[in-house]
């Protein structure tokens, strides 16, 4: 046989060769992805199930809209279950909310088997606390309305979001009733002027009103601001951010 013949018998077996090496290669990865699909599935029946046995438990939000301690403790159990989760992936957590960033498949897969371990662990949890998605709920904006409301009440001595949304008004007329009485005493004010001071008293004091009734949907139990600030350590430290945008 000539040198060409072999070489061309030598190429043959070399494209059988690599021939066999794609077909394993594809093979092994259909079957990956397909065991990988499996999985996914699996866990996804899993998470739901457990979301099924939580929302068993019914819950009517309370009409004062007082957060019993017992609930809060309860709560902060679910969210510590997420956040031994989150706090091993808190790079990546953050890294999904990087504007700049542009995500590989890498990224995209860590970032699906994260959000997963999440779901996971929040429904097993909510399934183990006997808290189903409502109660879950009110108690997330329950929390966000008292930490509010407690800085307000901080930084005003004790006045509720409401009460401190009229008070600028409430001091501006107040402040414009004295200069007007001092200016009365001393002769200086024309009718004219009287009239317009009682105008400008009179929509200053309809504005604070307007102010806080606008800001009475803000407004919560007092007793959900003090317990707010027993477990404040707590509540802030199971915050978690960046995972507002995934409703965690």
């Amino acid at each position: 046989m000539g040198t060409g013949g072999k070489i061309a018998i030598g190429c043959g077996i070399a494209v059988l060769v690599v021939g066999i090496i794609i077909v394993l290669t594809v093979g092994a990865g259909i079957f990956w992805v397909k065991g990988k699909a499996e999985s996914v599935a699996a866990e996804q029946k899993q998470i739901e199930e457990y979301r099924t046995q939580a929302n068993k438990n019914e819950f009517t939000s309370p009409d004062d809209a007082v957060v019993q301690e017992a609930q809060l403790v309860r709560f902060l159990e679910v969210r510590k279950k997420v956040y031994d989760v989150y706090s091993v992936n808190e790079a990546t957590i953050k890294g999904m909310n990087e504007k700049d960033k542009k995500p590989d498949l890498g990224d995209v897969r860590k970032a699906f088997s994260v959000m997963n371990q999440l779901r996971m662990a929040q429904a097993k949890a909510q399934a183990e606390q006997k808290m189903g998605d409502s109660e879950y709920q009110f108690l997330v904006q329950a929390i966000y309305k008292s930490s509010w409301a407690a800085q307000v009440a901080e930084a005003t001595g004790g006045k509720s979001v409401s009460e401190a949304a009229g008070e600028a008004y409430d001091k501006a007329a107040e402040e414009m009733k004295k200069a007007a009485a001092a200016n009365q005493s001393s002769g200086g004010m024309s009718k004219e002027s009287r009239e317009a001071v009682q105008k400008g008293v009179k929509d200053l004091e309809k504005s604070g009103a307007e102010a806080r009734e606008a800001a009475q949907s803000l407004d919560v139990p007092k007793a959900n601001v003090e317990l707010f600030r027993k477990y404040e350590a707590d509540i802030k430290k199971y915050a978690m951010n960046g995972l507002e945008w995934v409703n965690f």
